[in-house]
């Protein structure tokens, strides 16, 4: 018989991301003040894994997606038939093939990206 690997109850932080399989970033963002953290050592930081494993339960039972009664279409494409090409079909109308250079046809003008600016910041330039 071989022998038993032991997980180890504490997980420190730069491991933490990965032991959820996901980027320091996202863990900094989603994970990280939901938890407790605690120092180890002089300058170390450690999660207990417990307790991640409780957020990352309670985290899939929130963004779960319920498949119940989902037709072939709204299926990831994971878990469609091989020989389904459906999704294929019903390419973007954005960009069907044959269109080439990608240049747009209409004519922009600074004034249009100046309310698109304003829009997206909610403030409006000075003019120069």
């Amino acid at each position: 018989m071989g022998a038993q690997q032991l997980m180890p109850r504490f997980i420190r932080a730069k491991e933490a991301p990965g032991y959820l399989g996901m980027c320091r970033a996202i863990f900094d963002e989603t994970v990280r003040p939901f938890v407790s953290e605690f120092p180890i050592g002089g300058r170390g930081v450690g999660f207990d894994r417990q307790e991640l494993d409780d957020w990352a339960t309670a985290y899939v039972e929130a963004k779960a997606i319920d498949k119940k009664g989902a037709t072939e279409q709204q299926s990831p494409r994971s878990e469609r038939q091989k020989g389904d090409k459906s999704w294929r079909e019903n390419r973007s109308q954005a960009s069907p093939k044959g269109k080439a250079s990608g240049i747009s046809t209409r004519k922009s003008t600074e004034n249009d990206f100046t309310k698109a600016l304003e829009l997206v910041t909610g403030k409006k330039r000075n003019a120069t």
